[in-house]
């Protein structure tokens, strides 16, 4: 029983290390490799009055993961592939913001906190079973959160967090 409590109290110790220090593994991630997509506009990023496009090559040279997930609009288990949101972020200047607002084509918003990107890996899907996500398959980019692989992230308040068809990234105001 006494090296239960201390494999237990050893876990929470190097958990709370690595979230101090901001670095989190993708759990339930793996690495999957595509060939390299077109230089289509995935979204834009507007901040400081700017739109810039960051295109799905971009993208996916931050290197691609593979996750399967349930989604909450969706029946079935369903296999995404992206780039984690926390490297979009470092790529786009965003990451030292404490939450971005996600905009789709339809002018649903989003805004994402930073304990949601930090707390586990969330995916910027940019294809599913290993296609390119289209308008059709609500592309080019869909925000995942890995419901199965990461509990915590199964609850009314965050999954209306999935967006797709996402037309802009930005600060807040």
């Amino acid at each position: 029983m006494l090296k239960g409590r201390l494999f237990a109290f050893r876990r929470s110790l190097i958990l709370l290390v690595v979230s101090a220090i901001g670095v989190l593994p993708a759990f339930a991630l793996e690495p999957a490799k595509y060939p390299e997509p077109p230089d289509t506009v995935a979204f834009k990023v507007e901040k400081n009055g700017e739109s810039i496009p960051v295109t799905l090559r971009q993208l996916e040279k931050l290197g691609l993961y593979s996750v399967s997930t349930p989604s909450p609009f969706e029946k079935g288990q369903l296999k995404f592939q992206g780039v984690l949101f926390r490297d979009v972020l470092k790529l786009i200047g965003l990451d030292g913001e404490g939450s971005v607002v996600l905009r789709a084509q339809d002018d649903y918003v989003q805004t994402i906190p930073k304990e949601d990107w930090t707390e586990g890996p969330l995916l910027l899907a940019t294809r599913q079973d290993g296609q390119l996500l289209t308008r059709r398959t609500q592309g080019p980019t869909r925000l995942i959160y890995p419901l199965e692989d990461h509990p915590a992230f199964d609850t009314p308040v965050r999954k209306p967090r999935w967006i797709w068809l996402i037309k802009t990234i930005a600060p807040p105001n």
